[in-house]
């Protein structure tokens, strides 16, 4: 069986690392897929990542490199939604009642009970009964409260990402003995 690490790897650094998209164009993938991965709209986010990329590339001509972004959307997972939504309604929660706005009650156990019968239903039940109870039953507190989230990570990490990968590709261009932009010029592909 797989470790913790190796899954993380596998899905998360591996494509990052390893591909041969410009520095910025990983490091944007890299925002979008956290960001869309930091909204309740697990189910859709690999769809919208790809939409995203779709109406940047054809109609604005800006590029950010997909399989990235297509594989950071599972920062949430069948494993982490769970805890990771209801902390988004809480935040959602607390924003609302900051300016009085309606909040809705909902304690951890009936929260995680209710995504426990969503897992139990086939693929049509999930998506119809999800969507209810994500977009209808706890709707804008969510949708709020993980803007909280989903906006300050993806600017930290396309940051972190740029300093990461460039530095990654310094260390391999200096394997190479070559400079970093010879080394660029041999390896790096216009997405």
């Amino acid at each position: 069986m797989k470790t913790l690490y190796s899954i993380l790897y596998d899905r998360l650094i591996f494509p990052v690392i390893n591909n041969v998209a410009p520095v910025q164009q990983v490091s944007w993938g890299v925002a979008i897929g956290i960001f869309i991965g930091l909204t309740p709209s697990m189910g859709a986010q690999m769809y919208i990542v790809a939409g995203i990329w779709a109406v940047f590339r054809y109609l604005f001509r800006l590029h950010f490199y997909l399989p990235v972004g297509v594989a950071l959307v599972w920062v949430t997972n069948p494993v982490t939604v769970v805890p990771i939504y209801y902390l988004f309604l809480i935040t959602g929660n607390l924003f609302f009642e900051m300016i009085d706005g309606p909040t809705i009650a909902l304690g951890w156990p009936s929260f995680q009970q209710k995504f426990e019968e969503l897992f139990q239903l086939d693929l049509w039940g999930k998506l119809v009964e999800g969507s209810q109870f994500l977009f209808i039953d706890l709707g804008l507190p969510m949708l709020i409260g993980s803007l909280f989230y989903a906006i300050p990570f993806a600017i930290i990490f396309y940051f972190v990402t740029c300093y990461f990968l460039t530095r990654y590709r310094q260390f391999k261009a200096k394997q190479a003995n070559m400079t970093y932009e010879e080394w660029r010029l041999q390896h790096e592909t216009l997405n």
